[in-house]
């Protein structure tokens, strides 16, 4: 009798955990899945939370300012046809930033560095050993100012041409 007290205690939870997992994977956010050609990443004065794609347009990298907290998050999406990116990332502040890319599917963080204050970096993926391009998807590129306000900008371009590796300049 407990053999069958067992089974259909595990078959509950089996199904339940079905249904639940079935409910997850039909999400409003995964119906609307286009990407527009040309994406700007700009905010005057606070940090918003924006989802366009990087800029496409050799000349004219998205650019985005950091500011407002002593944490600011950007995210952006890289799509299939421009997986090669390009950032400059400007720390304009009087303290160090800690900055760090991730891409939200995987939690793979494509790195985590520190810049200090008045300085930039440039970060190409071909040149950081990713030579195959990005992973397509949803990125998180986090500021922290530990404990201090952001003050920051980043410009960013994507490309098909994985020789297209010319720093950014602002």
């Amino acid at each position: 009798m407990k053999k069958k007290g067992a089974f259909f205690a595990v078959l509950i939870l089996s199904l339940t955990t079905a249904a639940v997992t079935a409910c997850d994977s039909i999400s409003p956010t995964q119906e609307n899945t286009s990407t527009p050609k040309f994406g700007v990443l700009l905010s005057k004065s606070t940090s918003t939370t924006l989802t366009n794609s990087l800029s496409e347009e050799e000349n004219k990298p998205s650019h985005y300012i950091a500011s407002g907290g002593a944490t600011v998050q950007q995210p952006f999406t890289v799509n299939s046809e421009f997986v090669h990116i390009k950032l400059l990332i400007k720390n304009n502040s009087r303290h160090e930033i800690n900055i760090s890319l991730t891409h939200i599917d995987t939690s793979k963080v494509y790195f985590a560095r520190t810049i200090d204050a008045g300085k930039s970096m440039d970060w190409i993926n071909i040149n950081e050993g990713f030579t195959q391009g990005m992973r397509t998807g949803d990125y998180l590129l986090q500021w922290s100012g530990g404990g201090y306000n952001v003050d920051g900008e980043v410009w960013g371009a994507a490309s098909s041409d994985p020789d297209n590796t010319a720093p950014l300049s602002y």
